[in-house]
């Protein structure tokens, strides 16, 4: 009988190996030691950096939130949507509405009010995105692009005329729990607790980064690839190409409501306004300068464009930011005039040199003879650089900052010898 039982069990379905490997222990202790980091770093910066720069590095998280959610859809599964606004609008309504609710209804401590927020957040959204998502993505190309905007303009205007969650008759007696939250309508939503920290953002933007590549690099993120490389053969191949797609929407939109539910706690206000068409656009400019299909140029970006959005609002900022430009664009082109260097010096590098020189030139002549001009329009020269920008690197690098190339410890890693015959 025990030789039966013990030549069974082998065969046996073993349970615990589908809660434990060799590796969860290390992973355990990775995710208590980054809790502990994040938890220091927060302190740290609260006791270092006033509230300004405090709400700047936080925004920056959100940003890469947003980011690196939007290349699922846009870079790793090649479609283009421009309704991320309207995810993140569900996210900051239903994640506020929970978090006052429960305040007002549930005997629980503010984190796990919080916590409730975030998921509920997140099932909206994503329930969201399922919804324009399975109908849409049969489209392709700028027609899938108009329906998203349209939906994220729906969204906007939906949020602009409620005012109070009205159920039908059946359901009267949770109205009087329900409608006393007030959402504002038009006025925006108000008294959002402040409960969004460093602390928070950065432990969901590890895990965002963490989950986006974790499916990126798995079988279905591999289907995602041969969707965006071609998607009739992707089709041929038995790939179920409609799946995909929305399954990649319906992940990338539960974490723009998480991003949402961030920025609402932050802000302690959402107004409907704020997530218009130019909010979708902010985040596909992060995504394309990023490199459609790299998750460390979106976060790079996400950052950057954070930084610079403060770093223009001041003219000597600017016209740092501009001489950078200036610099970032000579280095750019040089591939293209190295041919001609190399063939006759003193005219290839004139030719290379030119327009750096008269931009920086022009550069220096405003910001020393200009400067009362300059600082009465500061607030349009900031767009203009901003413009600028984009324009200097889509025109000279069009892949983006990074291409589809990721950073990881592999580029420090020697490569082995190859023998030689």
């Amino acid at each position: 009988m025990a030789a039966t039982i013990s030549q069974a069990a082998p065969d046996a379905p073993n349970f615990a190996r589908l809660f434990w490997t060799r590796t969860l222990p290390l992973r355990l202790l990775a995710c208590v030691a980054s809790l502990g980091v994040l938890l220091g770093l927060q302190r740290l910066f609260e006791q270092r950096l006033n509230d300004y720069f405090l709400q700047i590095l936080i925004l920056a998280g959100i940003n890469i939130i947003l980011a690196v959610s939007l290349n699922l859809i846009n870079g790793i599964t090649g479609q283009f949507s421009l309704g991320h606004a309207g995810f993140m609008a569900v996210g900051a309504y239903v994640g506020g509405y929970v978090s006052i609710l429960g305040s007002q209804r549930l005997a629980l401590p503010p984190s796990l009010i919080f916590v409730l927020s975030l998921l509920m957040a997140a099932t909206f959204a994503g329930i969201a995105g399922w919804i324009v998502g399975l109908p849409s993505l049969r489209l392709r190309g700028d027609y899938l692009a108009i329906v998203t905007l349209g939906f994220g303009e729906i969204i906007r205007v939906i949020w602009t005329t409620v005012d109070r969650i009205q159920l039908p008759r059946p359901f009267d007696g949770l109205n009087s729990i329900l409608g006393s939250v007030q959402l504002g309508a038009a006025r925006g939503f108000k008294d959002i607790p402040l409960w969004t920290n460093f602390a928070w953002t950065f432990a969901l933007v590890i895990l965002c980064v963490l989950s986006i590549r974790n499916l990126a690099e798995s079988s279905l993120g591999r289907s995602m690839r041969a969707v965006r490389e071609d998607e009739v053969a992707a089709e041929a191949a038995g790939i179920n190409t409609t799946q995909v797609k929305v399954l990649a929407f319906v992940v990338s939109s539960m974490w723009a409501g998480i991003a949402g539910a961030l920025g609402a706690h932050l802000i302690q206000y959402a107004n409907p306004n704020t997530f218009n068409f130019m909010k979708s656009v902010e985040i596909v400019v992060m995504v394309v300068l990023g490199g459609l299909g790299s998750i460390t140029g979106c976060a790079i970006t996400a950052v950057l464009l954070k930084v610079l959005e403060e770093v223009l609002r001041t003219i000597s900022g600017a016209f740092g930011v501009g001489l950078g430009v200036v610099f970032f664009a000579a280095v750019l082109s040089l591939p293209r005039h190295r041919a001609a260097i190399a063939q006759n010096a003193l005219p290839g590098v004139t030719r290379w040199l030119f327009w750096p020189l008269l931009s920086g030139a022009a550069l220096i002549f405003l910001f020393f003879f200009r400067r009362d001009w300059l600082e009465a329009n500061v607030s349009s020269l900031r767009f203009v650089i901003y413009g600028l920008i984009l324009i200097v690197l889509m025109l000279l690098r069009p892949q983006g900052l990074m291409g589809r190339a990721e950073f990881g410890w592999h580029l420090f890693r020697r490569r082995a010898p190859q023998e030689t015959s």
